[in-house]
């Protein structure tokens, strides 16, 4: 009996103990609990309202982009959009944020004196530079292949002369014709110089078309006697050629023999200086132990030339100015004799005088920058500087030095 009421009421002791702890631990995380509910129900409120924002301006940007453009009426005003067009942009379509309009590629913008500069060095380069048909064409010789036949790759080649030749002999008539037009439009102003009314390109052609045009009738000659078997025998008889009917490697080789010529005279000068300089007097005022100093040229070296008039230098003066200008007559290096004095003063004036008036002419049409390539080549060579193994900087270099 005391088992049946005692277990019982142990029993139903701990069940009421449980309840009671139940109780007590669930009045105790009761706060937590609201305090979370409190806080994911404040984040909610917060993302929709930050979703809701990012929706409006995304439904504008939308309505903007897809907006009619505005009309302008006559007096001003700005037409109000249709209503049509403003429904249809009420709301956005796409759930997705839209596309950024590209912006276009960012073009550097040009200097205000890019195109104030450009145009007037083109203008510069037509005064100064000859047009192209006044030059040697290009020449194109086929390359032999090693399973090509000898006789079959020479006569391509020699075809490819042939066709060279013929466009040059175009090139110094048309040269020529043009050289015509304009001595006869210097002839209209006969009360001025002939520098006054051609530009120094016209001048050039004025100039160069003289030797050409008596070379042409023997040159015309040789082509049509030795046709396709003209450019073995070309490399000896450059002198007859005309300039724009030379091949470069003819070209090449006239340099190098005129360059080898000039130092040799140099030294040949230099070696001679005092023999030279006995031969004229000094001037009134100057004793005769006062001899200048001479040293030998090294390669490539270019000598001083003095400043001096053609008619107030000596004979060493005249022979150093003649060979540094190539203006040396060719017969007296063969003869163990000097030039004679007024044969070099014919030669050295004549140079002197072209020279000057190149150079007057090069400044007032544009200035030595303007000049192109195979004019800044030529004009080295007047000038006895050396060409070959230069690159055109080196050139445009040795050139202001000269000429400053």
């Amino acid at each position: 009996m005391f088992s049946t009421l005692v277990v019982p009421a142990r029993l139903n002791g701990v069940v009421a103990n449980l309840q009671c702890r139940r109780g007590v631990h669930m009045r105790a995380i009761a706060p937590a609990l609201g305090s979370q509910t409190w806080h994911d129900g404040s984040r909610n409120t917060t993302q929709r309202r930050i979703l809701a924002k990012r929706w409006e301006t995304q439904r504008r940007a939308y309505a903007s982009s897809t907006a009619a453009p505005v009309k302008t009426t006559g007096y001003g005003g700005a037409m109000p959009p249709s209503p049509a067009k403003a429904t249809k942009t009420t709301t956005p379509t796409k759930t997705t944020s839209p596309r950024k309009p590209q912006s276009p590629p960012l073009i550097p913008a040009q200097t205000p004196t890019s195109k104030a500069t450009t145009v007037p060095t083109l203008r510069a380069k037509g005064k100064l530079n000859p047009p192209p048909f006044t030059y040697a064409p290009d020449i194109s010789v086929p390359a032999r292949t090693p399973d090509q036949n000898v006789v079959k790759w020479l006569y391509r080649a020699g075809r490819a002369y042939l066709t060279f030749y013929k466009t040059g002999i175009s090139h110094v008539r048309q040269t020529s014709k043009l050289a015509k037009t304009l001595r006869q439009k210097a002839a209209q102003t006969p009360n001025k110089d002939i520098t006054e009314v051609l530009s120094r390109a016209e001048w050039q052609i004025v100039q160069r078309s003289r030797l050409d045009t008596l070379r042409l009738p023997a040159f015309g000659f040789l082509v049509l006697l030795l046709g396709e078997w003209l450019p073995l025998v070309v490399m000896y008889i450059t002198p007859v050629i005309p300039e724009a009917c030379r091949i470069p490697q003819q070209v090449q080789r006239a340099l190098r023999k005129r360059e080898d010529k000039r130092q040799d005279r140099l030294r040949r000068i230099a070696l001679d200086a005092m023999r030279l300089m006995s031969r004229d007097r000094p001037p009134i005022g100057s004793t005769s132990s006062d001899t200048p100093s001479v040293t030998l040229p090294k390669s490539g070296q270019v000598m001083p030339v003095t400043t001096k008039n053609w008619n107030e230098m000596t004979l060493f003066e005249l022979s150093l100015t003649a060979a540094q200008l190539d203006c040396y007559p060719a017969l007296f290096d063969w003869l163990p004799v000097t030039a004679p004095k007024f044969l070099l003063q014919r030669n050295v004036r004549k140079k002197l005088e072209y020279l000057k008036t190149d150079d007057k002419l090069i400044e007032r049409d544009g200035g030595w920058a303007a000049l192109g390539k195979q004019e800044l080549e030529r004009a080295c060579v007047d000038r006895g500087l050396p060409v070959l193994g230069k690159r055109e900087d080196e050139l445009r270099k040795a050139l202001a030095k000269l000429e400053g």
